[in-house]
Order: structure tokens, then C-alpha cells, then sequence
């Protein structure tokens, strides 16, 4: 091929060069989740004043302040510093694929994959799912947060996660999705309840008993609805959003309360005893799931979501 035939973009169709460097991004993401160019530069094997120096050139680069810097107070980040957070992530994580698509092995798999997880099933979902992705691809890191499905979805839509898991109560219907397990509500005594040694109960034998509500927004949407349907108001006697403190409020004797069946021991940290009970009529069944937003999916994504997969089946043991 002659110099005239080598095909040469035109001026107007050239990339300009970026004004950032990689190192500058890893340095900004490292002071942002650790909130300190001290820790960051531990974290990152290099000293203070590097550090220091890549986020003062990146902000001249961008023209923006991302932090401010307080000696007493480390590193917070400012609304510019924010809103380039989940982008700077996306860039480091498509260098790395990128890297890998051309090293020596064309299927490496490599990168963060950032799942938020509802909190009652954070200890259901994660252990199992990281075990499996250090195994089957050993180039992912699993990083992961808990909260309630709102905000995660929230943090989901910006960019931040990659994937949530959670029930499908008050799951919106646009986000692909695949399911883990299903689940039922059941009703869960004290070990000394009058009808602890019931198999089937009725919610309608409890109706006048004091409540524990397990007050996040899918629980408190599911019980609810499922009190609503058979024409029973609760007596709510306490409200908490903590798994363990529900179930040792009801062992303590203070009331009955719905949680999602579970493979787990009757004993509560509080040292009590607990009984499982299956409702009559049975309530419909709930799905876990994974979803994520409607972006494509990148292939350690798409890696993570096998897993989960291959999975399944542990995941309905471990439910129950």
C-alpha cells in the first residue's frame, strides 16, 4: 500500500488529545473514596506531593475545583468533583478492558463490578457471588455497597453500580432483569408464642397482637399489602430497619412479624429462640433480582450476571 492509499482523518473529524492522563484519574478516584491525599497515596504506593500534584494538574486541565482541601478535614469533593466521578470510573474501567482485549489473552475479563444489595440480603447474595467470581474469573473485583432500593437505583442510574439485587416489590419495570430466587413471606414468633408449634397459621390469629415492623421500603410495601389483602390494620408496637434487632425484638416476646423465608438458625444475637411459620392462606411469592440499567452490558458484567446464574440454586437453598 502506497502513502496515498493509508486512509487519514480530516480536521474536522480528528480526536483532539486528551488534556488528562490516566495516573491523574486513579489519583482523583483514590482521594474521593478515601477522603484523604494521605490515604490515597498509601493505597496507591506513591507519596503525598504526587498525589497532591495530579489532582492540582487534572483540575487546571479541567478548569474545575473537584475538591477541597482542608488539612484538618482531608479531601471532600465538590459538586464538579462529584458529577465526574462515575465518568472517571467508566474511563479507568474501559482502559483496563481495553488493555486486556489486545494482551495476550484476547478473553481476559478484568475490572471493578459495583453491585449495590438490599440490606436483608446483602449476607444472602454477596459472600457466595464473590467466592464464585474470585474462582471463575480472578481479574474482577467485586465492590459492593447495601442500602435501600431507591437510593441504590438512584446510584445505578448514575453511573455508580453496575448491577443491584433486590426484591421485586417496588422494582420499576423498565430495568432488564434476571432472577436469582423466589422467596414468601412468613410469620415469625418467639419460641414460647402459643403458636409456635403451629405449622400453618392464619393472619388473622396474630391480627390483635403488637407488631415489629422491619421498616425498609420493600419489606414495609410486601407486609403491608399482604395485612391490607386480608382486611387487617397492624398494631405496629415498633418500627426498625436493622435485620437482627427485629428478630430479637420478637424473641423478647414483643410482638410477631413477616420476613421473607430464610435458611437461617433460630437463635438471635440477643441469645433468644425463634419460630418460622408458614402462612394460610399462602401469600404470593416474591422474586430476587439482579438488574441493571438499560446500558450495554460489558463483558464483566455480563461475566458477574453467569455467575449469578450458575448460582441459583445455592441461592434457593440458602432461602429456604
Amino acid at each position: 500500500m502506497s502513502d496515498t492509499d493509508v486512509p487519514t482523518l480530516s480536521p474536522a473529524t480528528q480526536t483532539p488529545p486528551l488534556p488528562y492522563t490516566l495516573r491523574q484519574l486513579e489519583c482523583f478516584l483514590a482521594v474521593a473514596e478515601s477522603g484523604s491525599i494521605a490515604r490515597a497515596a498509601l493505597t496507591l504506593n506513591a507519596s503525598d506531593s504526587a498525589v497532591s500534584d495530579s489532582i492540582t494538574a487534572l483540575e487546571r486541565s479541567l478548569g474545575a475545583e473537584l475538591f477541597r482541601r482542608r488539612r484538618s478535614r482531608g479531601a471532600t469533593l465538590t459538586s464538579d468533583g462529584i458529577t465526574i466521578v462515575p465518568i472517571a470510573r467508566r474511563i479507568l474501567t474501559e482502559g483496563a478492558e481495553l488493555s486486556a482485549s489486545v494482551g495476550r489473552e484476547l478473553s481476559a475479563i478484568i475490572g471493578p463490578v459495583r453491585i449495590g444489595v438490599l440490606n436483608t440480603l446483602a449476607s444472602v447474595i454477596l459472600p457466595r457471588l464473590i467466592v464464585a467470581v474470585q474462582r471463575e474469573y480472578p481479574g474482577i473485583h467485586i465492590e459492593y455497597r447495601t442500602g435501600d432500593l431507591e437510593s441504590l437505583l438512584a446510584a445505578a442510574d448514575r453511573g455508580e453500580l453496575d448491577l443491584v439485587a433486590s426484591f421485586d416489590t417496588g422494582m420499576p419495570p423498565e430495568y432488564p432483569r434476571i432472577a436469582i430466587t423466589v422467596t414468601q413471606a412468613m410469620l415469625v414468633v418467639a419460641a414460647d408464642h402459643p403458636l409456635a408449634e403451629r405449622r400453618f397459621v392464619s393472619l388473622t390469629e396474630v391480627a390483635d397482637e403488637p407488631m415489629i415492623m422491619l421498616d425498609i421500603v420493600a419489606s414495609r410495601s410486601h407486609t403491608l399489602e399482604l395485612m391490607s389483602s386480608q382486611g387487617i390494620t397492624p398494631r405496629i408496637a415498633h418500627r426498625t430497619p436493622d435485620y437482627e434487632l427485629c428478630r430479637a425484638l420478637v424473641g423478647r416476646g414483643l410482638g410477631y412479624t413477616l420476613l421473607m423465608r430464610r435458611n437461617l438458625a433460630p437463635d438471635t444475637w440477643d441469645g433468644t429462640k425463634l419460630a418460622y411459620l408458614k402462612l394460610d392462606p399462602p401469600p404470593r411469592t416474591t422474586e430476587v433480582l439482579m438488574v441493571w440499567p438499560q446500558n450495554p452490558i460489558p463483558p464483566r458484567v455480563a461475566a458477574v450476571l453467569t455467575c449469578v446464574k450458575q448460582l441459583r440454586a445455592e441461592y434457593e437453598a440458602s432461602m429456604g
